[in-house]
């Protein structure tokens, strides 16, 4: 017979829920009375009050989202639902005033901190906002707590509605061991429509409730922070078998979107809501943070097994050997979706730049590997510099560069260059924005005015990376934060904006520091190692030759793309080319921390590349013999086709880069072959191999393991390959959604292997 879990897993896959979920009604609080702030709460706040309601056969926890925009045709099983979709709030004058409209945008990539709502409850987040807005006198101050009131009156009457609905439902239920469940749920979500959780149900419960409202207001991206750490105050040893179940469900929840497809559909194919949790680590006094929920989260994760939630594991030279044990156990097995992290490095990494130890100790996750502190830090982003755009105009303007040691210092010129104007634009919007929020909008008008800063952008250097999810789409989505798009239910669940009447959108949260990108890095070092070998030692072709190459596609000059391919590359463990990646990543690092926010915080320095597919077909053909629009490797993963001596060598060139000198992303994604760890040592051989690396000195590894004949017959008959679950860059899916050039960059991965 199957379980419970079993079942509500089938009926998540089959997206039953969907039956509730409407397009947005013609609602407009626009012209009510209040503050634009105001506005905009109210406008969340209609939806938690008015949306439809929806509990499932057999939930135990609760509350699902069904209000989106337009939706379009249907098919395959996928709902077209736009997830960006709020009522109307701004208005005329708004927009008078801004010169501009951005209603309903968000950044999102936010990790709240849920443990505030468990310990203060929806009624104490409303009554701090009542006695602060009390003796506040500063006008925009007063905004937000004001904004904040009206959100979580909303959030409160959602939790009621729920209660409510859960109460109707039993009364109509025949069978009574359900509709002894309905009355409980009833119960826990009126008890929480105020308090604080009591009780490990009621913690479950609240913190679902509050993602939930977090992700109407911010529409994707939210992620859950250090789920096991939040959770633990509240287990109950004498009810482990009934708060198993309910982290099943719970996991089984943040699956609740999946079958629905991006408008922006050549992304993924499909929603990919991509929410991740950190389990394990050290706590903020320094003790490992492996417990009881740590574990039951590692046993709820082999029954749910679904690409989401992201599982981000931390460990350290103390962790139990039973984390790394059970944790391997299911990445062997082809949960795809986990990612490893070395607290012993990250954290003295975050130390090094001033992050106080506890918060550095606290770190989780925004999305994919963007490391931030959940509730206390919004890393995400100040900008980014793409090396092989930055490598490419210097060759283009330098043809005649007369040594590699030349060209390579005036790449390193053009990149401290790009990495200062990018920071210096970012600094004047955000020096913009506090000001602002003090009451003077002077720099913020004339840093539009005079072209300081692009408000549509406010990270600057981001075009690859965002310009791959709005490739070829009339809708441009923006990832920003905005003056006209606060944030009061999120900005509540961080530490600082509360204190100081601050949304998180104005810089309220607690720590100033900002995350910068290093973006396209393997393909920037491959071809200036390819350069180095081919113009500058050998001396096989001029840079003219090169350039005039890359110029046409390499057409007419096959001979030389493969003397350029075939030059040493990253990812071998060969000093030829791991010398050039480490001087050059650690350069760009260097030049990221010599700058400061105006909020006296740090420039975090990350290195990373997401989307291999869509950004790759923004880059021209490259210097180390790739085509144009062909696929980037992830970060510091090998390109494709370009592993020669196999994950170990891989991961000892990854671990030469100094760690110290990065804190916000750093990633290498390997591939492995299935086969090769089967069998009843299988976790062991993964585990040895994650501490080598770690001992080496690296600090993040995100692993595929599956057989490439099962990724050919999943192409061949998906119906029987549902199952198979395969991570793309810091994203996971289930192999069958994605499409075609997505599966096939992926099948590329394990070219010579």
């Amino acid at each position: 017979m199957s379980t419970r879990t079993q079942r509500l897993r089938e009926r998540t896959l089959e997206s039953l829920h969907k039956q509730a979920r409407i397009a947005m009604p013609d609602w407009d609080v626009s012209d009510y009375p209040l503050s634009l702030p105001e506005r905009k709460a109210s406008a969340v706040a209609m939806i938690m009050e008015r949306m439809p309601l929806y509990i499932g056969e057999e939930e135990l926890i609760v509350g699902t989202r069904t209000i989106y925009g337009d939706p379009g045709e249907e098919g395959g099983g996928k709902s077209l639902f736009d997830y960006n979709a709020l009522p109307h709030y701004v208005n005329k004058e708004d927009r008078k005033y801004f010169g501009m409209d951005q209603e309903a945008v968000s950044q999102a990539h936010y990790a709240p901190d849920f443990g505030l709502l468990l310990k203060k409850g929806i009624g104490g987040i409303i009554k701090e906002a009542e006695e602060r807005l009390e003796s506040e006198q500063k006008n925009e101050n007063i905004k937000f707590y004001k904004s904040v009131i009206i959100a979580y009156k909303g959030f409160s009457r959602m939790v009621e509605r729920y209660a409510d609905f859960a109460k109707e439902q039993a009364a109509a239920c025949g069978d009574a061991e359900r509709r002894a469940e309905l009355e409980t749920i009833g119960e826990i979500c009126q008890n929480i429509s105020i308090r604080p959780a009591g009780n490990f149900a009621e913690a479950c419960q609240l913190f679902w409730f509050g993602y939930l409202a977090s992700l109407i207001e911010n529409f994707q991206f939210i992620n859950f922070g250090r789920i096991d750490q939040i959770l633990f105050e509240y287990y109950d040893a004498g009810r482990h078998s009934e708060e198993q179940q309910l982290l099943e469900c719970l996991l089984l929840k943040m699956y609740d979107q999946a079958d629905l497809i991006l408008l922006d559909k050549n992304l993924m194919g499909k929603y990919s809501a991509q929410h991740n949790i950190t389990i394990g680590g050290l706590r903020r006094d320094g003790a490992d943070g492996c417990n009881e929920v740590t574990r039951m989260l590692l046993t709820a994760l082999k029954k749910t097994r679904l690409p989401e939630p992201l599982i981000s594991v931390r460990t350290h030279k103390n962790a139990p050997e039973w984390l790394f044990r059970r944790a391997a156990e299911l990445t062997v097995n082809g949960m795809n979706c986990m990612a490893y992290y070395n607290d012993d490095l990250y954290v003295a990494s975050m130390e090094g730049v001033g992050i106080p130890p506890e918060d550095a100790r606290d770190y989780g996750f925004g999305l994919c590997q963007d490391v931030l502190i959940p509730g206390r830090g919004d890393h995400y982003c100040s900008g980014g510099v793409n090396l092989t755009i930055v490598l490419l105009d210097v060759i283009r303007k330098h043809p005649d560069a007369r040594s590699f040691h030349e060209l390579k210092e005036m790449f390193k010129q053009a990149i401290a260059a790009e990495i200062k104007g990018n920071i210096e634009k970012y600094n004047a919007w955000e020096e913009a924005v506090r000001a602002f929020q003090d009451g003077d909008d002077t720099l913020f008008f004339e840093g539009v005015r005079k072209g300081r800063f692009d408000p549509d952008t406010p990270a600057q250097g981001m075009d690859v990376a965002q310009a791959a999810r709005n490739e070829g789409e009339e809708k441009k989505e923006k990832y920003i934060q905005s003056l006209m798009s606060p944030l009061p239910v999120t900005s509540a669940l961080y530490h600082g904006c509360m204190e100081k009447g601050t949304d998180i959108t104005r810089c309220g949260c607690e720590r100033a520091d900002k995350g910068f990108m290093v973006l396209s890095p393997v393909v920037a070092v491959n071809s200036l190692v390819a350069l180095k070998k081919v113009v500058f030692d050998d001396r096989r072709a001029t840079l003219i030759e090169v350039k005039a190459a890359c110029d046409t596609n390499y057409e007419g000059a096959e001979e030389l793309r493969q003397w350029l391919w075939n030059a040493p590359k990253w990812c071998n463990d060969d000093d030829y080319a791991d010398f050039e990646a480490k001087d050059i990543l650690e350069f760009a690092c260097r030049e990221i921390l010599k700058y400061r926010t105006p909020g006296g915080g740090r420039h975090l320095a990350g290195i990373h590349q997401p989307h291999p597919v869509f950004a790759g077909r923004l880059i021209p053909a490259t210097p180390e013999g790739r085509h144009a629009g062909t696929p980037i490797p992830v970060t510091l993963s090998p390109e494709n086709g370009t592993l020669q001596r196999g994950p170990t060598a891989a991961l000892k060139s990854a671990a030469k880069i100094d760690s110290t000198l990065y804190q916000w992303n750093n990633c290498v994604m390997l591939q492995y072959v299935g086969s090769a760890m089967e069998g009843e040592h299988g976790a062991e051989t993964f585990v040895d191999l994650l501490k080598s690396y770690f001992r080496l000195g690296g600090v993040q590894h995100q692993p595929n393991v599956v057989n490439i004949a099962d990724l050919y017959a999943a192409q061949e008959t998906p119906e029987k390959y549902k199952d198979l679950i395969i991570r793309m860059w810091g994203v996971s899916a289930h192999f069958v959604d994605l499409p075609l050039d997505v599966q096939e960059e992926f099948i590329s991965r394990y070219e010579g292997m």
